[in-house]
């Protein structure tokens, strides 16, 4: 059982996360790398859904919102959100391609991912 959903994200957002570092936390059943984005002295910067939208909006928070769930990334989807820049459209453009952060759900892990060229 898989779910998911495509959360908005902000130029806050990209912003933000283009001064980060990705950290390799683990691996997903198929072994690709898993982790989380940290600051500089190394402290973890919590990927969550905020409200807002019927898909939510990505955002970081230093402490884990009340009620939110963190979501790990692939590393892949770490790196758009590090290195893209928002589109007109909503989605990311990174490296000359445009591409969405969605969330994954197999029942134990929450996860973003990038969600092929659009």
């Amino acid at each position: 059982m898989s779910t998911s959903q495509k959360p908005v994200t902000s130029a806050a957002l990209l912003a933000t996360a283009a001064h980060l570092n990705f950290r390799a936390t683990s691996r997903d059943r198929s072994g690709s790398t898993l982790g989380v984005l940290v600051d500089a002295s190394g402290a973890q910067q919590y990927l969550v859904i905020a409200s807002g939208g019927a898909e939510g909006t990505w955002t970081l928070a230093r402490e884990l919102p009340v009620g939110l769930a963190p979501f790990l990334l692939y590393e892949s989807a770490a790196n758009v959100l590090r290195g893209g820049s928002l589109s007109e459209d909503g989605s990311i453009s990174f490296h000359g391609a445009l591409y969405t952060i969605e969330s994954s759900f197999d029942g134990s892990t929450r996860a973003a991912k990038v969600s092929g060229s659009v």
